[in-house]
Parts: structure tokens; C-alpha cells; sequence
């Protein structure tokens, strides 16, 4: 038994509990939700997004329909995602994280540094740019899924899990570490968590392994100034108070989300993205979302995430296949994770990471991997639920009209007989 089957469950009244578990509904809980996250992080990105464009001189329609163009380049390269089967992910699950890996390390040799992290890589002939740790992420995701499936009951063997979970996720670590980028490699942790726990290993190995997370982390902090000086910032007793003549960008962010109140100042109607709330587009796209929409449109995108992840557990605590359970679990965990961070960034509950949020925040690799994590996720749902997107003829019936009943055939007699 998975150790997700052992969490508490809510029960309500009447029989929804005796429902049969729906394949499709899982399916279609998914699709739905990252339509919607995905739409509305398009119309968010244009909002926010559009006066920094006019302050570098560039068309906001035209930057509008570039992102429409990589958004919806995404959900095509999604849509082919989901309808391949979901048997082929494990037979290409090595090379993908193997790729992946590669991709990676090349940011030590062709790195663009933004923000402070060395985790980009310029497309040569282009002014575009990608972030290979986002595709790192699903190949991580996958590669753990299989790695465990194989491992079977042996993972309460710690010295088999160790080499098989620790050696991959201390790679993918210290591949994206390169890049300096803090942020992006707790992501890693908590996918490395999430698939462990799904998998089914001793819940008593997870204190342990908390233990060394956070020393690791620990030390990474304290050996940069700029992190230590963020961490210091969110703890109680030594967090500044506010200057209004020097504010942080988490003061921004948590002025924006204040003036927006219970339904917002309208659509386009931020003050704050007016040169004053850094990264409106990107990491901090949630405060503009609060202070146009409000809370109410705080809670409505939060609650679109929530369903989204429910979806991908659903299908983790159901399926018949180790490894869809494993990855579907991984990737719950990673969407998760850096939702938590981002709206803790935003409202200073958290240090300030940089990492966007799922499927809304303005970033092309994020986005396209993002998309693609999904589309893996739809595949593994359509196969469950027995979804076709092709029908099958049936011989006997091809070219004839299915509204009129089938002729029968007159059996003919021997002569003779009566």
C-alpha cells in the first residue's frame, strides 16, 4: 500500500464517497484547469507586461503576439504529447534525462547571466533565450519514476534507494548549482520528495532525509551574501520595517495586493506595474493579479492550481502502473512546491526565490516544459480512461449509413425442401 493511501481523507455527506473513481474525470480535471491557467496567464502577461515594454520601445501588441505564439506553439507540442501512449515515456526516459542533464551543464559554457543566475542559454541566430533547468525538471520527474518502479519492494532497501533516487537528483542538483540558481534546485528537492513518498519508502526516512536537505541548504545560504541578506529579511524579529523611501519588491508586492482589496481596481488598472513592482510579468505576477482582480481573483487562480494538482493525484493514487503513479506524484510535487514559493515570495512569507508561477507568469521555457509536463500527465490519463482520439470502423458496417438497420440475408432453402 502507497503511503498516499494512507493520508487522511475528507469525508462528506451523501454518497459521494461511494462513487466509483472516473478515469476521464480525472482527464478532463487536468485539461480544464491548465486551459484556464494557462488562458488567463496569457491575458496577466499582456496587463502586466505592457509598460515595460512601451518604456524599451517595443509594440506591447507585438510582444502580446509573441507570447501568443510560444503559448499556443506550446499547447500544440502538448497536444502531441498526450496523444502518444503512455508505454513509451519509460523507454525514452533515459535518454530524455540524459539530454536534459547535458542541456544543463552547457549553461557553464554558454550561460547568459539574469538576475543574478547563470541559467540561460542564448538560441545562436536569435535574440531568444531558454532555460534548460525547466526541461530538467520533467526529465528528473520521469527518470525517478522509473528508477523506483524498477526498484519495486526494495524500496525499503535505503542503501538501493540511495544510489537510485540520490545519485540522479544530486546530479540534476548540482547541474542546475552551476547556474547558481538556489531556487530552481529546492524545486528538485521537493520532486525528489514527492516521488520518494509516492513510491511507498518508510515514512521514518523522511525526517532524516529533512535533516540533510536543510543543512545543505543551510550552507549554500550562508556562503552568499545576497541570500543570507533575503533569509535575514523574512525572519521574524530581524524583518525591516517598511521604507517608503527605499521600499523592497516584496513591499511592492504587498502594497499591489492591498490596493486591489475584496475585487480589484479592474483589468489594466495596476499601479504598480508602472515601473515600481520589478518582474510584474514574471515572479511577481500574483501581486498584479491581486491588485487588478482582487482577492477574489487571488483565490479564484490559487483554486484553478488547486484543482489542477488534485487532478494529477487522482490520477497518481489510481493508476495501475508504478510508474505513472511515481511520475504523476513528481510532477504534483513540483507545481506544488513552486506555487507555495512564489505566493510566499510575493507575500514575504518566503524569501524572495524567483521562480514563476505555474502556467501564468510570462517565460517561454517555463511555459513550454510546463505545457509539456502536462501533455506527459494527459497521456497517462488518456490511457487510463481508455480515451480514443481516433475511432475504429467497423467492417461490417463501413460505407453504409448507421441510421438505417442492417439488411438480413435471406436464407435460402435446399430444393426440396419444405
Amino acid at each position: 500500500m502507497s503511503l498516499l493511501d494512507k493520508l487522511p481523507r475528507i469525508r462528506v455527506e451523501g454518497d459521494w464517497n461511494e462513487r466509483e473513481y472516473s478515469p476521464a474525470a480525472t482527464y478532463y480535471m487536468i485539461l480544464v484547469s491548465a486551459l484556464l491557467l494557462g488562458g488567463f496567464g496569457l491575458l496577466m502577461t499582456f496587463s502586466a507586461a505592457a509598460v515595460s515594454n512601451i518604456a524599451n520601445e517595443v509594440n506591447p501588441y507585438t510582444a502580446f503576439f509573441r507570447s501568443f505564439a510560444i503559448i499556443m506553439a506550446s499547447a500544440i507540442l502538448a497536444g502531441i504529447t498526450a496523444m502518444m501512449p503512455a508505454s513509451i515515456w519509460p523507454r525514452l526516459t533515459a535518454l530524455i534525462f540524459a539530454v536534459a542533464v547535458v542541456g544543463q551543464s552547457m549553461v557553464l559554457f554558454l550561460g547568459v547571466e539574469q538576475g543574478g543566475n547563470t541559467n540561460w542559454i542564448r538560441i545562436p541566430g536569435t535574440r531568444q533565450y531558454i532555460q534548460p533547468s525547466e526541461f530538467l525538471k520533467l526529465a528528473t520527474c520521469l527518470f525517478l519514476a522509473m528508477v523506483l518502479a524498477n526498484l519495486g519492494k526494495e524500496v525499503s532497501n535505503w542503501k538501493r534507494v540511495l544510489v537510485a533516487v540520490g545519485l540522479p537528483t544530486a546530479i540534476a542538483i548540482g547541474a542546475v548549482m552551476l547556474g547558481h540558481d538556489m531556487g530552481t534546485a529546492m524545486i528538485f528537492v521537493a520532486i525528489a520528495l514527492g516521488s520518494l513518498w509516492i513510491a511507498g519508502v518508510p515514512a521514518k526516512w523522511f525526517p532524516i532525509v529533512g535533516l540533510i536537505m536543510a543543512g545543505g541548504a543551510a550552507a549554500l545560504v550562508t556562503i552568499n551574501a545576497s541570500r543570507m541578506t533575503r533569509v535575514l529579511d523574512v525572519l521574524p524579529g530581524l524583518r525591516p520595517e517598511p521604507d517608503p523611501s527605499n521600499p523592497t519588491q516584496t513591499d511592492h508586492g504587498l502594497w499591489a495586493l492591498g490596493s486591489g482589496g475584496l475585487f480589484g481596481m479592474g483589468p489594466g488598472a495596476s499601479r504598480e506595474k508602472w515601473n515600481y513592482l520589478q518582474e510584474a510579468d514574471t515572479d511577481f505576477i500574483l501581486a498584479i493579479v491581486g491588485e487588478e482582480f482582487g482577492l477574489i481573483g487571488t483565490l479564484t487562480l490559487l483554486v484553478a492550481l488547486g484543482v489542477l494538482v488534485w487532478g494529477i493525484l487522482r490520477l497518481a493514487s489510481h493508476s495501475q502502473t508504478a510508474y505513472v503513479r511515481i511520475a504523476s506524484g513528481g510532477i504534483a510535487s513540483w507545481l506544488i512546491f513552486q506555487g507555495l514559493i512564489n505566493v510566499g515570495s510575493v507575500t514575504g512569507l518566503t524569501p524572495v526565490i524567483g521562480v514563476p508561477f505555474p502556467l501564468v507568469s510570462h517565460g517561454g521555457s517555463a511555459y513550454l516544459f510546463t505545457a509539456l509536463s502536462i501533455g506527459v500527465l494527459l497521456s497517462f490519463a488518456r490511457t487510463d480512461a481508455g480515451i480514443r482520439w481516433r475511432s475504429r470502423l467497423d467492417p461490417e458496417t463501413r460505407g453504409r449509413d448507421p441510421r438505417i438497420p442492417k439488411r438480413r440475408r435471406r436464407v435460402r432453402k435446399p430444393r426440396g425442401e419444405k
